[in-house]
C-alpha cells in the first residue's frame, strides 16, 4: 500500500484524513489501533472482539 496522505500534529493530536477514514472504513465514534511492526508505524480499525 502506498502513501494514501500526509498530515500535521497539532497539540500532540492527528486527524485522521478522509482516504484513511474511507480506506479503513471508519466513522465517527469507531476505534482505531496504532503498532509499531518492523520500524513502520501501522494504523488498522480496531476490531469489536464482543462482534466476532
Amino acid at each position: 500500500m502506498g502513501l494514501l496522505t500526509d498530515t500535521k500534529l497539532n497539540s500532540n493530536l492527528t486527524t485522521v484524513p478522509e482516504s484513511v477514514r474511507n480506506y479503513l472504513t471508519v466513522e465517527s465514534g469507531d476505534r482505531i489501533e496504532w503498532f509499531v511492526e518492523d520500524g513502520e508505524v501501522v494504523v488498522r480499525k480496531k476490531v469489536d472482539e464482543e462482534a466476532e
